[in-house]
This record gives C-alpha cells, sequence and structure tokens, in this order.
C-alpha cells in the first residue's frame, strides 16, 4: 500500500483519490482511506489492513478507548449508537467502516455525509433537512436554507478526507417560522397553496 502524507486541511469531496491514512491503537497498524470527525470524535471511519489488526483497532475503538488516525487522536462519541460493516476483500485485506446511528426520532443534532464529488455543503444541508426535520422544504430554496443555518451557526463543516461532511442544530419551530417571515417579504417563492408552514406534520416533505 501507498501512503502519502496528511495535509493539516481539512479535505472535502471535491478531492481527487484519497490518500491512505495510517491508524494505530495499540502497537496495531491498519489504514484509513476516509473519515469524518467532529472535534475528536468519531462520526465515520473506513479501516482496512491485515484482518487481526483491523480487528483489534475495530476492538480498541468500540470499547471507548483512544486511537490515531494520522494526525488526530480519536474516540468514539459518548453515549451515542453506532454502526459496523465489515468486508473480507479477494487480496486478503479485510475492510470496516464504522460509523454514527443517526437518531431520528429524537435527537436535534445530526451529522450527514457523502463522497460525491459534485455536493457542496447548501446541498448537504437541503439533504439534511429532508431526511431529519419536519418542516416542508423547496429545493428552490437551497441556498437561502443555507445561508440562514450558516447565519445562525446552526451548521459545521466536519473535519473530513476522502469525504465530505456536516453536522447540523435543527430547530424545526425556528425554521418554520423564519420560512413562513421569508415567504411574507417575498424572498422565497410560494409553492405552497393554501398552506401554513405552523403547525407541521411530523413527517418530512420535498417539492
Amino acid at each position: 500500500m501507498n501512503v502519502h502524507p496528511q495535509s493539516n486541511s481539512n479535505c472535502t469531496g471535491k478531492d481527487r483519490p484519497s490518500a491512505l491514512i495510517p491508524i494505530e491503537a495499540e502497537g496495531f497498524h491498519a489504514f484509513a482511506d476516509g473519515f469524518a470527525l467532529d472535534g475528536q470524535w468519531v462520526i465515520f471511519l473506513s479501516i482496512a489492513g491485515h484482518k487481526d489488526a483491523v480487528k483489534a483497532i475495530r476492538a480498541t475503538l468500540l470499547t471507548n478507548n483512544w486511537l490515531n488516525v494520522g494526525i488526530h487522536e480519536v474516540c468514539l462519541l459518548p453515549r451515542t449508537k453506532y454502526r459496523t460493516s465489515v468486508k473480507a476483500l479477494p487480496s486478503g485485506i479485510v475492510h470496516t467502516a464504522i460509523f454514527i446511528k443517526n437518531d431520528l426520532g429524537q435527537a436535534e443534532t445530526h451529522y450527514t455525509l457523502t463522497a460525491r464529488q459534485d455536493f457542496t455543503e447548501a446541498d448537504l444541508y437541503f439533504t439534511a433537512l429532508i431526511r431529519h426535520s419536519a418542516v416542508p422544504v423547496h429545493s428552490g430554496w437551497k441556498t437561502w436554507l443555507h445561508k440562514r443555518a450558516v447565519q445562525g451557526n446552526e451548521v459545521e463543516t466536519l473535519t473530513a478526507h476522502g469525504i465530505h461532511g456536516i453536522k447540523i442544530s435543527l430547530d424545526d419551530t425556528s425554521l418554520a417560522e423564519d420560512i413562513s417571515t421569508a415567504l411574507k417579504k417575498g424572498k422565497l417563492k410560494t409553492v405552497f397553496d393554501n398552506a401554513s408552514l405552523l403547525p407541521f406534520s411530523k413527517k418530512s416533505s420535498r417539492i
């Protein structure tokens, strides 16, 4: 495997195919081809290497111990559910992905990730609203919605390599009120006929 030096800058989905980043935990070594971090907390981590090393690193992380991913010392977010997938490759290398499980029904903080090179942060934020918000939104509002979130400190870019990710803080009541105000002032195109955004259903909708 060829390992290229890691940059200190955040990588986005616009980057070329990822370099492999070294991972170390308790003397075991493997590589990451993609990760997303919220500070020191793992949101997504893709690990590849010898099966024994990958197994040991995975166990280290899942038992809430720290490991080194390039220049980052990381751990799982406390009191948070994670999912894992494991796949043995024909070459004999084992690949494991560890990723946070968003709680669709309770949390007000959500994470959205993509490996698509053509996705902007506004695209990601709109996708997050579709998945997690009960407020009806229109694709034509995408730029306005993202600008509103940035100004309100409701969206944050994750430290990432090989993928692109954001963290959003969601308040449906505030979002619906701001959209209603913008519609009344003519800042947004009216696309919902004779319908109020408040109260709104518990099911997301998109046009």
